[in-house]
């Protein structure tokens, strides 16, 4: 039975800001395709983005989110601790709860979401919880508790396969790419590692080695230095695509490697965007990666060492392991059957049926 679905986000896209918060406009249009009707209360920016204008846009939103009356069975409620309104509106008491937990609002020690997680607990015990990884669900049961909470794993909107799809590069070099912020938690010294250490990485592997960067990332310009000034004749260095353009970033790469120590990562799209692309991918085994990285397979896991050096050595190692294998992986298949949009449409229809 079709099911009248409210959608409430903090952000959504504009034609001002069209890669802001992507993820919602995807969830959005595969709740639609599931055979569902979606409405919105959403924030979006339509002008420059100053502290008053936010400021005045969240004031609406949170008003809205705490008045709001409507013939919605279903209320989808994205980034919940940035809706907490929301959990005093008098109208959503008969109404089908589903919370969606993307980031930081689970993992942050920041004081107002510290907060805010506690006044949570008894709604979101009420409602029933939507996480992008099994290791997500893990870190949501560690704040609020095993007893009773309803938990679903479904990646954030999915990746666009039509999009993200194989093409052949034209390069005869092999090319390991890094799509992440530069900054340390993002794993930027171990790229620094493996660029220093690409002479090594060629012998062992016979081919000779690039590497392509996208400069951002809020120390991007300390790493792009170090890089340029290790060899500047081995890195392509890019500007920061729109979302949309980052098909043609994995198109022309061989290897992706996610070098991140964050234990915040909640799924890690840019790796799902890589493999839906054929390209296999080089991660620490931590987070969400073991869910998708599948040794030979998909691609190769480092295990976390005790010291900086020894991380150094393992990830090195374990890239020159994925080059001189680089032909047996098929990590696109990985993508089509679990983390598509088509696989999250199929999620919507199973989900709706049974609510």
């Amino acid at each position: 039975m079709e099911k009248n679905v409210l959608l409430i986000n903090n952000g959504y896209p504009s034609d001002l800001y069209p890669e802001y918060t992507t993820y919602i406009r995807s969830i959005e249009e595969c709740i639609f395709a599931s055979g569902n009707r979606v409405g919105k209360l959403v924030i979006s920016f339509d002008r420059r983005i100053t502290i008053t204008y936010k400021l005045y846009k969240y004031t609406l939103f949170w008003i809205k989110c705490l008045t709001f009356k409507s013939a919605y069975d279903t209320i989808y409620i994205n980034h919940l601790p940035f809706a907490l309104p929301i959990i005093l509106n008098p109208f959503i008491g008969n109404k089908r709860l589903i919370v969606h937990w993307h980031g930081n609002e689970l993992t942050s020690n920041h004081m107002f979401l510290m907060i805010t997680r506690r006044l949570l607990a008894r709604f979101v015990r009420n409602a029933l919880n939507i996480v992008p990884s099994h290791y997500f669900g893990r870190v949501l049961k560690s704040h609020f508790g095993e007893a009773g909470i309803r938990v679903r794993v479904s990646p954030s909107g999915g990746v666009d396969t039509e999009r993200f799809r194989p093409a052949k590069s034209n390069s005869e070099d092999f090319v390991i790419g890094y799509a992440s912020g530069l900054k340390k938690e993002k794993g930027a010294d171990i790229l620094i590692h493996l660029i220093e250490h690409k002479h090594e990485i060629e012998i062992a592997t016979g081919r000779k080695i690039t590497f392509q960067v996208i400069n951002y990332g809020n120390d991007a310009e300390y790493y792009i230095g170090r890089m340029l000034e290790i060899d500047n004749d081995c890195c392509n260095v890019f500007d920061r695509m729109a979302k949309r353009q980052m098909s043609s970033f994995y198109q022309t790469i061989n290897l992706l490697v996610f070098p991140s120590i964050r234990r915040a990562e909640s799924l890690g799209l840019a790796a799902l965007e890589a493999m839906s692309c054929g390209v296999p991918v080089v991660a620490h085994n931590i987070c969400a990666f073991p869910e998708y990285i599948k040794s030979g397979v998909s691609g190769e896991l480092v295990e976390p060492c005790d010291s900086e050096q020894e991380q150094n050595r393992a990830f090195l190692d374990t890239v020159v392991k994925a080059i001189n294998h680089i032909e047996s992986y098929s990590p696109r298949q990985m993508v089509e059957a679990n983390y598509s949009k088509a696989a999250v449409t199929d999620f919507y229809r199973n989900l709706f049926e049974t609510l």
